[in-house]
């Protein structure tokens, strides 16, 4: 503390600190701690494990994952369709709010703690482009991920084809018909050619056989054996009555009856 001397006017001498009172002290100002605030952890939902291409008909696995706060959900699911919704969804966008149509629904209702992870499994039978998105309802609010995509591809499948197919023949003179079965390894104890007066015009389906068709078997040196295939085919027939005749290539693979398209021929 520095003082200075003063003089009154009755020639007292007076000291005074600068700056304070002499004889009074004061008290230090404080300033109240602040009271800290809780970090508030988000919810949030992701996938984990999802397939870019599968077979038509094969089991579709995802695997995606909840995380936050301890708490008690009932519902999760994989929503898919075939149109995409990309952008991104805010916690008001319903299930009914988006374009997608399918839905995997193990766990579309149920009791299940957070953090959790799920594996959800369906199938798809018919080949595409798919999208999707995994989905929570947590506190009346929409969680969801990011929208993926993944492809189906058609099961590859076996066809018939007769190549060059023949439009004329002479009664009684013997005619060659070739014809190829494509598609995955296999093998085959019957294939012809088969034919009748009578069209059946159109695709016909596997579950389709001879008896169902006016067809009759013409050219049969492939109807006994065992064929592998894929495998080009070659046989003979001579046919004496004149007329039109409708005809196909037909094999039996795999309990499947195929069927190539059908063709006309004139006997004269």
């Amino acid at each position: 503390m520095i003082y200075r001397r003063y003089l009154s006017p009755r020639g007292q001498t007076i000291e005074k600190g600068i700056g304070k009172v002499a004889g009074i002290l004061s008290e230090p100002t404080t300033t109240p701690t602040p009271t800290p605030t809780p970090t508030v952890i988000p919810y949030t939902i992701s996938l984990i494990h999802v397939p870019k291409e599968i077979m038509e008909g094969d089991t579709t696995t995802f695997t995606w994952r909840i995380s936050g706060p301890l708490k008690t959900i009932h519902t999760s699911a994989i929503y898919y369709g075939t149109k995409s919704d990309s952008g991104a969804f805010t916690k008001n966008a319903s299930p009914d709010d988006t374009l997608y149509t399918g839905v995997v629904e193990e766990f579309i209702k149920g009791n299940y703690t957070v953090p959790i992870q799920f594996v959800g499994n369906t199938k798809y039978t018919k080949p595409g482009t798919y999208f999707f998105r995994g989905y929570a309802l947590i506190d009346g609010k929409h969680y969801w991920t990011e929208e993926r995509s993944l492809i189906v591809k058609p099961i590859p499948k076996h066809e018939i084809k007769i190549d060059n197919p023949p439009t004329n023949l002479s009664a009684g003179a013997s005619t060659a018909f070739t014809w190829d079965i494509y598609g995955p390894s296999a093998t085959t104890g019957f294939t012809a050619i088969v034919a009748a007066k009578e069209s059946k015009p159109g695709p016909l389906d596997n579950s389709v056989d001879i008896s169902m068709t006016p067809y009759k078997v013409i050219v049969s040196e492939f109807t006994t054996g065992k064929y592998d295939v894929p495998l080009r085919f070659v046989g003979n027939v001579a046919l004496s009555e004149s007329g039109v005749y409708y005809f196909r290539a037909i094999a039996f693979i795999n309990d499947k009856n195929i069927w190539s398209e059908e063709y006309s021929f004139t006997v004269q």
